[in-house]
This record gives structure tokens, C-alpha cells and sequence, in this order.
């Protein structure tokens, strides 16, 4: 039996979902990056727009249940388009607790994302890792996981939300 539980994201889990988020951002050596709150998680995880869906994992406890408050590991992720090959899920965070690694929790939860992504159809699973973290990328490497940068040549960008404006600013139309 597992010593661990897979559920659905609840609102009031977004206190705990911030803790990890915040223990993921140390683990990838960018705490100052998290500008986010559990308020914004509740409004855009639980509101009326939703933006992402999230799975967590919590130890099972005494009762059997997985009901003791404290969370082990999540998995945040969202839809997105290809226009090559139609749906799509990105996995935006994959994480599991330092003290909780190695027992099957990780890959639990990226199958249930998996799955869930087939069940909606979904052409393709998308993620992110940074180039150091190399037990990871060599986990997803194993797993089936391609490296696109590598095999494909793609590289990923970004625009902060001051150049996105800075952006319009200097390139939309002059009225």
C-alpha cells in the first residue's frame, strides 16, 4: 500500500501549494522570483476563470486518509494550443518533498497528469527544467521525456509583464 495519497487541489489548500512553491523556488536557486500569493492561487486555481488545475499529494494518515493538512508534493499545470498538433498540457511545476523523494510520489503524480491529459485528448505534454537539474532531466529522459532543445533546436522565451508593456508601448499602433 502506498504511504501517500493523489488528490484534487482544494482551495484551502493554496497555503500549503505556496509553501511548495516556495520550497521549489529555493531548490532551483530563484526565491525572489515567487511574486505570486495564496490569494492569487484561490483566484486563479479556484475563481471564476480558472488558469490552471493542480494535483497534490499528502502522506496517508493513521485513519487512512490522507486528511492531516500537510502536503508532500504538487503538480500545476494548464491547457495550451499547438497549431501543429491541436491540445496540449504543460506542466508548469512538478515537485516533492526533499524528505519524500525516491518513494514514487513524482512519478505518480506526472502519471495522473498524463492521464488526464490523454483523457482531454491532448496531443502532447509539455515542461521545463533548468539545465543544472540533472537528476531530473535525466528522470524525464528515461521516462520518454525529449529534450527539444536538443533534439529539435527550440529554445524558450519569455516577456516580464514591464517589457510586454514597454513592448506595446513601442510597437502598437499610434492612435
Amino acid at each position: 500500500m502506498a504511504n501517500f495519497i493523489l488528490r484534487q487541489a482544494k482551495e484551502e489548500d493554496c497555503e500549503e501549494i505556496m509553501r511548495l512553491i516556495k520550497e521549489l523556488a529555493e531548490y532551483e536557486k530563484m526565491p525572489e522570483q515567487v511574486k505570486i500569493s495564496a490569494d492569487v492561487l484561490k483566484r486563479d486555481g479556484f475563481g471564476k476563470e480558472k488558469y490552471f488545475d493542480c494535483l497534490v499529494a499528502e502522506p496517508v494518515t493513521p485513519d487512512g486518509s490522507g486528511e492531516g493538512g500537510q502536503l508532500i508534493g504538487y503538480v500545476l499545470f494548464f491547457y495550451i494550443y499547438s497549431t501543429w498538433e491541436g491540445r496540449a498540457c504543460y506542466m508548469e511545476d512538478l515537485y516533492v518533498t526533499p524528505e519524500w523523494r525516491g518513494k514514487g510520489i513524482g512519478t505518480a503524480l506526472w502519471v495522473e497528469v498524463t492521464k488526464i491529459a490523454l483523457s482531454k485528448d491532448c496531443k502532447r505534454l509539455q515542461w521545463s527544467v533548468l539545465d543544472w537539474n540533472t537528476p531530473s532531466v535525466e528522470l524525464y529522459k528515461r521516462r520518454g521525456g525529449i529534450n527539444i532543445t536538443v533534439e529539435e533546436g527550440w529554445h524558450a522565451f519569455r516577456m516580464t509583464r514591464p517589457v510586454m508593456e514597454d513592448f506595446v508601448e513601442k510597437n502598437g499602433p499610434k492612435n
